[in-house]
């Protein structure tokens, strides 16, 4: 099939080429636009690359819409220069100079008065093909290294006929480093690319992210002295081109030939960048750019939701670990997801139902439908390879975005309706599952909530608290923290229920000697604030009291689970018990009162909290019984489990990138 394959795209090519030769050369390139408009409707793969390498590139300074415009404008581009490379014989035979104008010529001669050749170092830019006339516009030698096509041996030698046509020698890369050292000893002309270093490359920072690019040139006009002349050649108007040489670079020799190589590149690299930004459309942006890169950027998506939050940089965090064990840095951002309205949050649920992942790249405008300005603005202008939400309101805009950049998307907890096929990776908690339904796509379950808490994140928080509030590093060695939250949708703690809590706790850290530390949560109502204030604050047991809504003390949960021995925590938050529960401390959970009983099932935070305490992870108590169990703890006659869902998230990360 394969041969089969390149035969025909060989037998294609030569009777384009027979039609092109034929035609006026405006009808021809017309053609090659046509071409090229087909290619962008039919070819979704180079399409979807070509857009996301700009959006990597140009993301703070293109709209969207400019950069679909853009991409449009490479796949005509691109038709063209296949024409005018099918049509090198009749370029040739009217003369080369009709089509290109040759700028520099003067650096060229200067640079072969050395009599130790000129490599011209070009890109993958504009009709590069058309470079190759370069011996028949100087009357000099010249020849070009070329990657072999091995998957069209047939087509390659096509290619490589028409660039013998234009007056070029083919050099194969990789396997005329010898040729090349013979060609300049006689004082001949070298073409090569140096966009495209593969495995073998150096990693130099291209458009702010590092890129693999070829050093064999750089490395040539070091050791050997060889005057290296940036060439670029560039479209004027239809059939016009100007082919521009720059002076012989000044190659930086310090001895250290790897660092000699990065500062070169680095000089090549900013012509490079300023002519890609003035002509982005002249470029070729369907390849992998950044794929050898040693950096990548991982997005949160922050749906307002403080528990949401944690749970998105605790994957965030597990994906920057899997990166960090391939050497490659990520840098995690996060952005915020405002919605107009809640009518603007359905909406955008069930356009990205309806919307096929196809369609939805180059449509990132879409968003400032549903989004407010400053959201929208902040999401369009990241630069992302994974992108991270959790819950179903931040999910759309994770599938929108990431389709854009051609990004990994992540989601945690169900994403709504727009269903688990539509994600790289769905991280779901069992009791979302509760029947064990068969799901489809990438789903791992885990125990918990993921979040952050593992011993040095613990250490730096008891650090952080303690330099706060210096007077908890004296006081007794059993402390028992108090972790609550708030109202839900579905949720809240009663007064009579807190109240209750409060004295089984004082009445069982008196009896079995220990300190108190309590914080509440941004959804604390202000009653419990206030009963709080009244029946514990200034009780001597109560060493440290924060009520959320009062001071923003970010160290407070991870202090107090990193400082306690017994943790008395709210079923209300899945984050907070699962948070809880993976510090390795003993924990009680005491159950929410509900808004609105169900007779026909239980709720979900019920089946995780059952789940958890029938598998030892935590003990869950009625109010009213916490202080027994407390008393049971502290003279360890219960101890819980500690919850890890870390190893299994992590193992997911490494599939997925």
């Amino acid at each position: 099939m394969k041969a089969i394959r390149d035969y025909c795209a060989y037998g294609a090519a030569q009777v384009v080429g027979f039609i092109v030769c034929r035609l006026p050369v405006d009808t021809a390139l017309g053609l090659g636009r046509a071409i090229g408009l087909i290619g962008y409707y039919l070819d979704r793969k180079h399409k979807a690359m070509a857009y996301a390498n700009l959006k990597i590139a140009f993301a703070k300074t293109k709209k969207p819409s400019e950069i679909k415009r853009i991409v449009k404008k490479i796949f005509q581009n691109y038709g063209e220069n296949i024409i005018e490379l099918l049509r090198v014989p009749v370029i040739k035979r009217l003369g080369a100079e009709k089509f290109v104008k040759l700028e520099g010529r003067e650096n060229v001669d200067e640079a072969l008065k050395k009599n130790k050749g000129l490599i011209l170092l070009a890109m993958h830019f504009g009709s590069w093909e058309m470079s190759n006339l370069m011996s028949v516009l100087t009357g000099h030698p010249y020849r070009v290294v070329a990657k072999p096509q091995t998957r069209f041996t047939k087509l390659d030698e096509l290619l490589n006929s028409l660039r013998l046509h234009s007056g070029s020698v083919v050099i194969a890369r990789g396997r005329g480093t010898r040729e090349i050292i013979e060609s300049l000893r006689k004082n001949e002309i070298i073409g090569m690319v140096v966009d495209q270093g593969g495995r073998d490359g150096a990693l130099v920072k291209f458009f702010g992210r590092l890129a693999s690019m070829s050093v064999g040139a750089i490395k040539m006009g070091i050791k050997y002295d060889v005057p290296i002349c940036f060439s670029i050649i560039i479209r004027d108007k239809n059939s016009q081109h100007r082919l521009v040489i720059h002076p012989a670079l000044e190659l930086i020799k310090t001895g250290d030939l790897e660092r000699d190589v990065i500062s070169n590149l680095n000089k090549v690299i900013s012509l490079m960048e300023n002519f890609i930004t003035k002509y982005p459309s002249e470029y070729m942006w369907f390849y992998k750019i950044w794929k050898y890169s040693r950096e990548s950027t991982a997005v949160i998506l922050n749906d307002g939701k403080a528990g949401h939050l944690r749970q998105s940089q605790a994957v965030a965090e597990t994906i920057k670990t899997a990166l960090a064990e391939r050497g490659i840095e990520c840098d995690v951002q996060t952005v915020d997801v405002c919605f107009k309205s809640r009518l603007s949050e359905k909406m955008i649920a069930f356009l990205s139902f309806v919307s096929h992942p196809f369609f939805c790249q180059g449509r990132l405008r879409y968003l400032k439908w549903f989004l407010t300005r400053k959201s929208f603005l902040d999401i369009a202008s990241v630069k992302a390879d994974f992108v991270v939400s959790c819950g179903s309101a931040a999910a759309p805009v994770n599938f929108f975005l990431s389709r854009d950049y051609r990004a990994k998307s992540v989601s945690i907890l169900k994403p709504g309706i727009l269903g688990f096929r539509r994600f790289d990776l769905v991280v779901l908690p069992q009791h979302d599952n509760p029947k064990n339904k068969r799901i489809r796509g990438r789903v791992i379950y885990a125990q918990g909530a993921p979040n952050l808490i593992n011993k040095a994140y613990l250490k730096e928080q008891v650090r952080l608290l303690l330099n706060r509030f210096s007077h908890l590093q004296s006081g007794k060695e059993t402390k028992v923290g108090i972790l609550l939250g708030g109202d839900t949708k579905k949720h809240f703690i009663g007064e009579a229920q807190i109240k209750m809590l409060i004295g089984q706790v004082k009445n069982a850290c008196e009896q079995n000697d220990a300190d108190i530390l309590i914080t509440t949560s941004r959804r604390t109502p202000p009653e419990i604030e206030n009963i709080l204030q009244r029946e514990i604050k200034n009780h001597p047991r109560c060493r440290m009291l924060i009520l959320a809504n009062r001071s923003n003390i970010p160290e407070a949960v991870g202090g107090i689970l990193g400082l306690c021995d017994i943790l008395v925590v709210s079923g209300d938050s899945v984050s907070m018990v699962s948070e809880a529960a993976t510090s390795g401390k003993d924990v009680i959970v005491f159950p929410p009162l509900k808004k609105r009983k169900s007779f026909w099932r239980k709720d979900k935070h019920d089946l995780f909290i059952e789940n958890l305490h029938n598998r030892g992870y935590i003990v869950l108590s009625k109010e009213k019984d916490v202080g027994e169990v407390i008393a049971s703890m502290a003279r360890k006659k219960i101890k819980t489990k500690i919850l890890n869902d870390n190893d299994v998230i992590l193992e997911a990360a490494r599939e997925v990138i």
